[in-house]
């Protein structure tokens, strides 16, 4: 087909509806008068509008293709403001109705920027899209596509709640603690405040706290096992640390004094510090990562996930420690006046009886069957998405394991 016998449709495509919404002129709009009044009426409501560019270089574009003898005719479609499925409809049912009254072979798509060049799709699918023209005046189209990426972020960090409570509700709540301080006259205390929330937020999002508690206060019977042996165990940690140093300011004080006055007799009297200090917490700690791994132990049975071998393997493996570390701060109190040889004893009878528990374990789990090849009949959609729902927090609380 030649240029003379080509017709094409130089169409203007405003998508987020701003002519509609701005000046009241109801698209579709056909022929260069309807389009220039569109364009000025566009220009005067808001000067600064690139969509009126727009419809200017489609009636530029108009002129310039009529003057080199090619069969064209301009138009404008409009969108809707939320700029999404209705939108694209709309547009989609104007430009049929726009092709329906005449016979064009392609399309000249004038485009002012990454969003209005979304429709593309939807114009082939109607009629070949023969040129493109970016019109660019107030911005590159770089940064219109940044300023859309930004903006994308923004709504799901004010819509979206597990972003919003974090990037609006902590700020609210410093803000809303702080106002009150200032207006009760307790300004000095806003500051002390705002440093409290964030460090609490910043600790309770860093190391995932939220999730894990929201994993123990789930409905399952395992929750409940969590519940109880995570707390328990930090408790029971915090009193061994303070055990530990009861027991070195008590037994070691002229040590401790000696080391206070003179932090270079460190290395002389530290030893027996740090003995004083194993003896004094060495069992409440062990009994703290006891109750911890025994809470994961009967949380991964009550599942019947595989994983319970590992928990206890780290039982074992603590009970056997047990024995070599009271031995060592035995040694370290004495000076090396306690045996020396039990201390090795401890350590290889440990060793010994962790490689045969692990080794008892592993031949366990290689002896069990494999997965049987005839295929299960699927479930049904709800029953698969409850499945779906209980893996994924499975696999979360793996990972926490």
């Amino acid at each position: 087909m030649s240029l003379s016998e080509e017709r094409v449709l130089v169409l203007s495509v405003d998508r987020d509806g701003d002519l509609e919404r701005k000046t009241r002129i109801r698209s579709p709009l056909l022929g260069r008068a309807a389009v220039m009044a569109a364009a000025t009426g566009l220009a005067v409501a808001d000067p600064e509008e690139a969509d009126a560019n727009a419809l200017f270089a489609a009636v530029k574009e108009f002129d310039t293709l009529t003057s080199q003898d090619v069969a064209c005719e301009v138009a404008a479609v409009s969108g809707l403001e939320e700029s999404g499925y209705k939108a694209d409809r709309k547009i989609r049912r104007e430009v049929e109705a726009l092709l329906s009254k005449g016979s064009y072979s392609g399309i000249v798509l004038i485009s002012d920027g990454a969003e209005d060049e979304l429709v593309v799709p939807i114009l082939q699918a109607l009629k070949p899209i023969v040129s493109v023209r970016r019109v660019v005046v107030k911005h590159s189209r770089s940064v219109e596509e940044n300023y859309m990426v930004l903006g994308r972020y923004l709504r799901m960090l004010v819509f979206e709640p597990r972003y919003s409570k974090w990037a609006i509700g902590v700020p609210g709540t410093i803000l809303l603690l702080a106002g009150m301080l200032v207006l009760v006259g307790a300004g000095y205390l806003a500051t002390l405040s705002i440093l409290i929330i964030l460090g609490g937020a910043f600790l309770i999002r860093g190391f995932d706290i939220d999730r894990s508690v929201a994993g123990m206060m789930s409905h399952k019977p395992y929750g409940y096992v969590r519940l109880f042996s995570i707390p328990t165990s930090f408790l029971v940690a915090i009193v061994g640390v303070s055990s530990g140093y009861t027991s070195m300011t008590t037994q070691g004080a002229d040590l401790l004094s000696k080391v206070g006055t003179s932090p270079s007799h460190f290395l002389e009297y530290g030893a027996p510090l740090v003995g004083y200090y194993l003896q004094g917490s060495l069992l409440l700690i062990w009994a703290a990562i006891g109750i911890y791994l025994s809470g994961t132990l009967l949380t991964q049975m009550l599942r019947g996930g595989p994983r319970a071998w590992r928990s206890v393997t780290m039982i074992v493996v603590l009970a056997l420690l047990y024995l070599p570390v009271d031995q060592f701060s035995n040694y370290l109190v004495t000076g090396g006046a306690s045996s020396s040889a039990l201390l090795l004893i401890y350590v290889l009878v440990g060793l010994a009886l962790v490689f045969g528990v692990v080794g008892i374990l592993y031949s366990r789990l290689r002896s069990r069957p494999g997965v049987p090849t005839t295929a299960l009949p699927a479930p049904s959609l709800p029953l698969r998405e409850a499945r779906q729902r209980d893996d994924y927090q499975d696999a979360q609380e793996d990972h926490q394991d």
